[in-house]
This record gives structure tokens, C-alpha cells and sequence, in this order.
């Protein structure tokens, strides 16, 4: 039987081919992810080129750069700013509370239909947001403030749409949160005389303070 012995550190044409080939679907796998990435990305970039430039109309890239949309956001919009950050901040704090309150329900009782209440909750992601805010102004037209005024024309509405919106999220964290306290924790707390209530405020909610602090922050 006749052997053929290759030098040290010598590569055959075979291994040659099979590195090439390697190199080449790496390649062509980062170009993949780097196209999806740009397309996902998109319409950001686009936004972002927009708010740097006066003119966009006939030309492939945007003409006369600027920063006075910067300076009017700042200058002229710091109650829009500001209104934003309350509205989702108030949001936030409806989606922790009912995260909470859910999750507890879920994982904690024996009551029937509970799963069905989570998955109530989660229906709001099927649904885009433009068809949300429709069935929302068209739900609660008509419908007037105890201090007077239209609801879809106050601020509540703005909550309301936000809180129903990210409430799947701020579940999720609650949840997972949740599942991470075991129950004998609980049980050791209420043998020692606290109530259900007490319990939940002075051992549940401190150790589910991760997952509530990114339910609202989600």
C-alpha cells in the first residue's frame, strides 16, 4: 500500500477548496445580516437624514444641511418633551401596577379563567397601533369627563392608549419576575403573622424589583 506524506503545516487542494468555501458563505452570511440590518433600519436613517436637512425632493441624497430642527424641538417643544415624558411615565406606572396585580392572579391563584385574563392582555400585540387608536377614538366618542370636556380631547386618553399598548411587555417582566420567588418566601411571612397584603407589599415587591423596574422602563 503506497502512502503519500505531506510536509508539516502543508494543506492539501481538497482542504484548500473547503477553507475557501468557508470564507466565502461567512462572507456572504455578514452581507446578509448587514442588508436585513440596513432594511430593518431603514426608515430611521431616512427620519434621522431628514431632521439634518432642509430639502429632500428630487435628489437621491438630502440637500441644504441644518440643525434649526434640532434647535426648534428644544427651543419651541419642551412642553411637547415635557407632556411626553409624563404621559409615559403615568402609563408606565398604570402597566406595573395591573403587571403586578396580573402576574400575582396568574401565578399565585387558582382562580378559573386566570390564563384567559393574560392572554387578554397580550391580544394588544396582534393588533397594530393605528387600528388601536382608532378603536379607541371611536370607542370613547361621546364619552365626557366628570370635570367636563370629551375624553378622546384630554389627556387621559393618551394614558390610556399608552398603558394598553406596552402592557403585554410590563406583563412578560412581572411575570418572569414573579417566577423567580418562591413561594415558601410568602408562606414563611404570613406564619409569621403578616397578612396577604403585607406580604406581597414587604417581600413580593422588593424582590420582583428588577423585572418592575424593566416593565417600566419597556
Amino acid at each position: 500500500v503506497a502512502c503519500k506524506l505531506y510536509p508539516a503545516g502543508a494543506t492539501t487542494n481538497s482542504d484548500a477548496g473547503v477553507t475557501d468555501l468557508r470564507k466565502t458563505y461567512k462572507t456572504l452570511e455578514a452581507m446578509q445580516k448587514a442588508g436585513m440590518l440596513l432594511l430593518v433600519l431603514s426608515p430611521h436613517l431616512g427620519i434621522l437624514l431628514m431632521s439634518l436637512f432642509k430639502v429632500w425632493s428630487f435628489t437621491v441624497l438630502p440637500e441644504q444641511f441644518t440643525l434649526g430642527h434640532f434647535a426648534t424641538v428644544f427651543e419651541d417643544s419642551s412642553r411637547m418633551i415635557w407632556n411626553t415624558f409624563l404621559y409615559c411615565g403615568l402609563a408606565a406606572l398604570v402597566d406595573v401596577a395591573l403587571g403586578i396585580a396580573i402576574a400575582y392572579i396568574v401565578l399565585r391563584t387558582t382562580l378559573p379563567g386566570r390564563q384567559l385574563l393574560d392572554h387578554l392582555v397580550t391580544v394588544a400585540l396582534a393588533m397594530p397601533g393605528l387600528v388601536l387608536g382608532i378603536g379607541y377614538l371611536r370607542t370613547f366618542r361621546g364619552v365626557e369627563l366628570p370635570g367636563g370636556g370629551a375624553l378622546t380631547a384630554s389627556w387621559v386618553i393618551f394614558v390610556l392608549a399608552y398603558a394598553v399598548r406596552r402592557l403585554p411587555y410590563a406583563l412578560r417582566s412581572c411575570i418572569a419576575a414573579l417566577q423567580q420567588v418562591h413561594v415558601s418566601l410568602e408562606e414563611a411571612a404570613e406564619s409569621l403573622g403578616a397578612t396577604k397584603m403585607r406580604t406581597i407589599r414587604r417581600v413580593l415587591v422588593p424582590l420582583m424589583a428588577g423585572g418592575i423596574l424593566a416593565g417600566f422602563v419597556s
